[in-house]
């Protein structure tokens, strides 16, 4: 955004002080209302409709929190909470909680250290291979098949919680097409393109015609137009932008603090629990 920004400050420190007949022809004073009210509703369109991506995103992350912790207690409740009970539910919940940090990895348009980290620490804790989450899911089933069989859980709990697993198995498809399913790149250059048209014409036209704050004016209306189109673009893709983005890493710990416990190394994001950027 700051390079966008900066082009057009040097675009209008350009174009500044342009013959007024000139700015007449380039603007005339018919097209710039007509051509800003339907700039404004291409923007408004796009952006709410990056923001329902984004909540749908967060929305579904949700869903992984709540039904993690479900698949928690639907544990509890088949197996108890004595010792023996305890040392077969720890795989579970580890296998719980490295679904979540591998979605994490796997959403993300760009590399981040902490949650390829935390794949490798649950991948030793486990004594397993790193796997993707849908691996973890099936492996999640074979060992509810394996508990049914050997008697340590009833049917009506292994139905239970295989429910569970294929609400965790929606949640995440429905996050794979929201990463896999971007708004078409012609709609986004289109309203990128049209941005800077009408605010480069704005400029030009209240430049010439509204001296001596016509400049300052004009840059600030060009501006806003960038900033609004921008931000909806990064909203458009909420695994990626690192403001805007969902806090991923938060959300993780949060898993990891239901299931593990608030002492175990990953139930702390690593920006800190009072950090406001957060991927």
């Amino acid at each position: 955004m700051a390079a966008d920004l900066t082009v057009a400050l040097l675009l209008c420190l350009a174009s500044m002080g342009i013959d007024h007949h000139l700015a007449l022809m380039i603007a005339p004073e018919v097209l710039l209302p007509i051509l800003g009210i339907a700039i404004s509703i291409f923007i408004s369109f796009r952006n709410n409709q990056a923001y329902s991506r984004w909540w749908e995103a967060r929305s579904l992350w949700g869903v992984l929190n709540n039904q993690s912790r479900n698949f928690r207690d639907n544990l509890h409740s088949q197996l108890g909470g004595s010792s023996p009970a305890e040392a077969l539910k720890r795989p579970f919940l580890l296998r719980q909680v490295f679904i979540a940090w591998a979605l994490n990895h796997e959403l993300r348009y760009k590399f981040h250290p902490h949650p390829r980290q935390a794949m490798q620490s649950l991948s030793q804790e486990l004594g397993c291979a790193e796997m993707g989450s849908q691996d973890l899911l099936v492996e999640q089933s074979l060992g509810l098949e394996t508990l049914y069989r050997n008697g340590q859980i009833s049917d009506e709990g292994r139905i239970q919680l295989q429910r569970v697993l294929d609400e965790l198995c929606s949640a995440i498809g429905g996050l794979e097409k929201v990463r896999n399913q971007p708004f078409p790149a012609a709609y986004d250059v289109f309203i990128r393109l049209s941005s800077w048209m009408f605010g480069y014409l704005f400029f030009v036209r209240i430049d010439a015609t509204s001296a001596p704050l016509g400049s300052l004016m004009g840059y600030l209306v060009f501006a806003g137009f960038l900033i609004a189109e921008r931000l909806g673009a990064f909203v458009e893709t909420p695994f990626f932008d690192p403001v805007l983005a969902l806090p991923m890493n938060r959300m993780c710990a949060t898993i990891t603090r239901g299931l593990l416990g608030p002492n175990h190394p990953l139930a702390v994001p690593p920006e800190g629990e009072r950090s406001t950027v957060w991927t």
